[in-house]
């Protein structure tokens, strides 16, 4: 547990986004990648405490492929180098994005990614914390709907993409860590309060109130709100939710039924989990696609 009133980060190295038109935790081993052309690699050392992984992906020209990309608790940035890909959300119907690189907060909700191939790129996987510490702009500001990466890269880094589109996959990984070690040594501070709070949302599954954050903290709920949305950029709410969200969809898969996978999960029952599965992806627990992805750390959920 942290010690009363951290260090407060206000006075360390963070820039800010214009305006756009449209400390660490350690982390589990890398999951194997879910499609049949990618690839994980893990950071070097010196960032596996805030990266947890590199994805690359490369497709040729293929039929339509549609996977469902889960709620998870990791901040993403997507270099992609061929044909754009189209996302679109499975509760708002009127929300659809189709583009080739892109960063992105903790989805709460989840969403369809749909290609034809002709695809190719690196997504970097990170805790929040861990991208508010790389690129020093506060993760509030990330909630856009639409972030380019190129807008979070210092100017010595400006043709990073550029760069990755070159290299080969092995080549993107060490190039990443070139360019990322520099940014970590410059970074902002991370509150330990937050590391503490983030570990006992991951601990418990999510299931720990928000009342208990706080007092473990030493911090008021309304600060404890304030400095998640800085480092994180989600409420410590909304993270315990994505957090049952997970535990809940791999019980599933273990075959349990959804009553106990209810129960297990943290949800009041199965009408309770019904309800909220509904919400965050519009379908039922019996609709659940087969073909998804769900970034969440297993240890996790």
């Amino acid at each position: 547990m942290p010690t009363p009133g951290g260090t407060d980060d206000s006075s360390q190295s963070t820039h800010h986004l214009a305006p756009q038109s449209t400390t660490e935790i350690p982390l589990p081993p890398a999951p194997p990648i879910s499609p049949t052309r990618g690839q994980c690699f893990r950071p070097d050392s010196a960032l596996r405490d805030v990266v947890h992984f590199y994805a690359g992906y490369e497709y040729g020209r293929i039929k339509p492929r549609r996977r469902m990309v889960c709620p998870n608790t990791m901040a993403t940035i997507s270099f992609g180098f061929g044909a754009p890909i189209r996302t679109d959300s499975m509760v708002d119907p009127g929300r659809s994005l189709s583009c080739r690189s892109r960063a992105d907060l903790p989805p709460t909700t989840a969403s369809m990614g749909e290609h034809q191939g002709n695809v190719r790129g690196m997504t970097l996987l990170m805790t929040p914390m861990g991208a508010y510490q790389l690129f020093g702009v506060p993760m509030s500001e990330w909630n856009q709907p639409y972030l380019d990466p190129a807008h979070l890269l210092p100017r010595p880094l400006r043709h990073l993409p550029e760069q990755l589109e070159a290299a080969t996959a092995h080549e993107q990984r060490r190039t990443l860590d070139r360019a990322l070690r520099p940014l970590l040594r410059q970074g902002p501070h991370i509150a330990p309060e937050i590391v503490w709070a983030w570990h006992e949302l991951h601990r418990t599954h999510g299931r720990i109130r928000v009342k208990d954050l706080s007092r473990g903290t030493h911090w008021s709920v309304r600060q404890l709100e304030r400095r998640f949305l800085q480092h994180v950029g989600r409420s410590p709410a909304a993270i315990a939710r994505i957090l049952r969200f997970a535990r809940a969809l791999r019980l599933q898969d273990r075959g349990l039924p959804l009553a106990r996978v209810a129960q297990l999960a943290g949800f009041h029952d199965q009408a309770h989990y019904n309800h909220v599965f509904k919400a965050t992806t519009g379908l039922t627990p019996t609709q659940l696609p087969a073909d998804r992805i769900n970034w969440t750390p297993a240890r996790a959920a």
